[in-house]
């Protein structure tokens, strides 16, 4: 299976569509003639894992409440916020107790907004999302009227006929939405990314996501804080540290929450056998892939196939 990047993929359950992340699943549209990827939905999100992703994406939050935390600054999500992830921005989101955040979610390939012309002033600007510009914004007042047309717009007509037409027009109304959004966050940044106000904080932030990215990778293989620490250059004890600071979790038990997961997934979707899923997910033996899995989900790995089965046969997707 691939692990080269993490995708995106709506998964039906009890009528209402959730976010999961998988190497191998690339369901976002591409344009015929470009190839270029443009997908939209409205949806809603009780909790995602940190993950990135080899695309863009800009979101706005329609209702609801939690948190979103992107290259480890935390945010509250209210109607009217909106966040753009560049590639390979790390992320995660997490309803409030006993809520969904409900949001338009964008996906799509930068190079759809420079067409076949770069702008490096364009690029310029970009680039600054998520470092000298913040990752989030508060919307208000007819700005915020204002993206959310946009986002219906883009919503209402990503069903039409993959033509040149089409094509330009969802790139003129993506790209005015960036555009707004750099506009409005050049004005006030300077208040709303807690990076900005200590740059010094913000290098060694910095340098732990580089080794995220890496274990985000690679996590089907083995993994040592020590290998992390010689590839990257840097002490095992700083990377124990960030990661319990960024993550919440240990070393450890990051590894093993990628590897459940991705055996969640499989277990549901595949027929492959649990001790093969077991080897695939980067687990060296059964017995402690059984151990894991038991802790983290409250059940064995059969059983949550099983239940994964009936939920199936009675609520098939139509």
């Amino acid at each position: 299976m691939d692990d080269v990047n993490l995708r995106l993929r709506m998964i039906p359950m009890d009528n209402t569509f959730y976010l999961e992340y998988h190497g191998d699943i690339d369901d976002i549209p591409r344009f015929r003639e470009t190839q270029e990827r443009f997908g939209i939905y409205h949806t809603n999100i009780s909790r995602t894992q940190m993950h990135y992703h080899d695309y863009a994406e800009i979101s706005y939050f329609t209702g609801g409440s939690g948190f979103e935390t992107i290259n480890g600054v935390r945010h509250p999500l209210r109607q009217g916020t909106v966040s753009f992830l560049l590639p390979n921005h790390m992320h995660s989101i997490s309803g409030a107790p006993g809520q969904h955040v409900y949001k338009y979610c964008c996906m799509f390939d930068i190079q759809l907004l420079f067409g076949h012309q770069e702008d490096s002033e364009f690029s310029r600007l970009l680039d600054s999302i998520g470092t000298d510009l913040p990752s989030f914004l508060d919307f208000e007042g007819s700005e915020k009227e204002q993206m959310k047309q946009i986002f219906e717009f883009l919503l209402e007509n990503s069903r039409e006929a993959d033509t040149p037409i089409y094509r330009h027009l969802i790139r003129t109304k993506l790209t005015e939405a960036v555009l707004i959004y750099i506009r409005s966050a050049s004005r006030q940044h300077s208040y709303h990314n807690p990076l900005i106000a200590n740059r010094k904080s913000a290098a060694r932030t910095q340098l732990f996501w580089p080794v995220l990215r890496y274990v985000h990778l690679h996590y089907r293989k083995p993994l040592s804080l020590e290998e992390l620490a010689q590839r990257f250059e840097l002490s095992v004890s700083y990377i124990g540290l960030s990661f319990k600071k960024y993550t919440g979790s240990t070393f450890v038990k990051y590894i093993h929450q990628l590897r459940i997961e991705t055996a969640d997934n499989m277990l549901q979707h595949t027929n492959i056998s649990i001790t093969d899923i077991a080897m695939e997910v980067g687990f060296e033996s059964f017995r402690t892939f059984a151990r894991v899995f038991r802790e983290m989900k409250g059940i064995t790995a059969n059983q949550f196939r099983s239940l994964s089965k009936q939920k199936k046969d009675n609520h098939p997707v139509k």
